[in-house]
């Protein structure tokens, strides 16, 4: 029995919370290691150095690869140690650059069709530990119950809060947070979030530039480039048709993925949605076959809740995903940190739309600080780091996806603004 999911979220926010998420949109030692796409099969580092150290860059020697197909590469028993230079402890971390190689002529824009939140395994089959293989390990350590070289738990929270996935993932959102909104919403909740987006709801869009999209492909190669734009709601924009899902469909593009534009007030004639993008990869590359973001980039994601959305802002987050076959990627992952204070500033903002009992101060707090034991990492300004003698200030996340290729973004793709929500808690 997980009793800590009680300790760390309180029934309060459970009943509340649980039962109006509506969906998801859319982040040196012994050598060794293999490559993939995240807890999928991500870069299982072996004693490599510590990612937020002040010593030299890590270097990378290269190593096997393999497809690890549609389910998770669980990489079994947690193994001893605490952190990635111990002998015989394997990290998953991102692909890392390639040496070389020619990116493919050619942009790809895909729209995220199924979501992996950390409820089941990549086939849909349901697990109270299928959180495990979603995301990276974000800070070289692989953190267990008894681990003391990590940041302070806020008070309260059991040491539980502070436990690793496969190789030293760290996704506390998947493991601490979600199990409780699960077992309000019910058991079908991936189905139902599934099913919003087939049906044209919100979804989030990554647009790629040089990606070799061929099944099976090993393509290595530097000097990617991409964008990430926060999806609008298809089925609005086109009278409540479903998209046909292929590259004929036109995306809408919320007006806050750009630059210059916003949610109510939507965009200037002559935005780019491209070259505009608040969200950039300008070096991105592709190893053994996988796309990876490369530099760490604030990636948006955002919650249907109570009618409202719930802007997630993931720090120093990185996102890579597989070839499956031309037209579709899979194995996706995002992987990053939510500032605590973004995420209760962001619930507060929308908790009258969950319920009007939360209007209160004195309601929301009791709910701010079952959200702060949560916290099982540090940001340092964008940085993903840990470290004993800090106090932890962030929720690290890992997010699974495939996708599916739609139509390149163009100008006429840029959703109008919308007028904002009234406030429930309003006089």
């Amino acid at each position: 029995m997980r009793t800590k999911q009680d300790r760390i979220f309180g029934a309060t926010l459970a009943a509340t919370l649980g039962a109006a998420l509506v969906g998801a949109v859319a982040t040196p030692g012994c050598s060794g290691k293999v490559e993939g796409a995240g807890g999928d099969g991500g870069t299982s580092d072996t004693g490599s150095p510590a990612q937020h150290d002040s010593g030299p860059a890590p270097t990378f020697d290269s190593g096997p690869s393999f497809d690890s197909g549609p389910g998770i590469h669980d990489s079994g028993p947690a193994p001893t140690g605490d952190n990635c230079v111990t002998p015989g402890v394997t990290c998953i971390t991102p692909p890392p650059p390639p040496g070389g190689g020619v990116a493919t002529p050619g942009p790809h824009q895909y729209a995220m069709r199924k979501l992996y939140l950390g409820d089941t395994d990549r086939t849909g089959v349901a697990s109270a530990t299928a959180w495990k293989a979603y995301g990276y390990n974000l800070d070289s350590l692989v953190t267990t119950n008894t681990s003391v070289d990590v940041c302070t738990l806020a008070a309260g929270a059991s040491k539980e809060t502070q436990v690793d996935g496969n190789g030293g993932i760290d996704n506390s959102f998947g493991e601490n947070i979600l199990p409780i909104v699960i077992t309000t919403a019910g058991s079908d909740f991936s189905a139902t979030t599934d099913a919003a987006i087939e049906a044209g709801g919100p979804t989030d869009l990554v647009y790629v530039v040089g990606f070799d999209d061929a099944s099976g492909n090993a393509m290595n190669a530097t000097g990617l480039t991409g964008v990430f734009f926060v999806g609008a709601s298809y089925a609005a924009a086109h009278g409540g048709a479903a998209p046909s899902w292929d590259v004929t469909t036109h995306w809408p593009i919320a007006p806050q993925s750009m630059n210059g534009c916003t949610a109510t007030g939507g965009c200037p004639s002559g935005t780019n949605p491209v070259a505009d993008a608040v969200v950039q990869f300008p070096h991105a590359y592709q190893s053994a076959g996988t796309f990876v973001t490369g530099d760490p980039a604030d990636i948006p994601l955002t919650l249907g809740i109570g009618g409202d959305a719930l802007p997630l802002l993931i720090r120093g987050g990185i996102l890579t995903f597989q070839p499956k076959t031309p037209g579709s990627v899979t194995n996706g992952v995002i992987a990053g940190a939510l500032a605590t204070t973004d995420l209760v500033n962001a619930l507060q903002a929308v908790a009258g739309s969950i319920s009007t009992s939360l209007c209160s101060g004195s309601a929301f707090q009791s709910i701010a600080q079952q959200i702060e034991q949560a916290s099982d990492i540090v940001l340092e300004g964008d940085q993903v780091t840990n470290g004993a003698g800090i106090s932890c200030n962030a929720i690290s996340i890992g997010v699974g996806f495939d996708a599916t290729e739609v139509a390149p973004p163009v100008p006429g793709d840029i959703a109008g603004g919308s007028p904002a929500a009234p406030d429930p808690c309003g006089d």
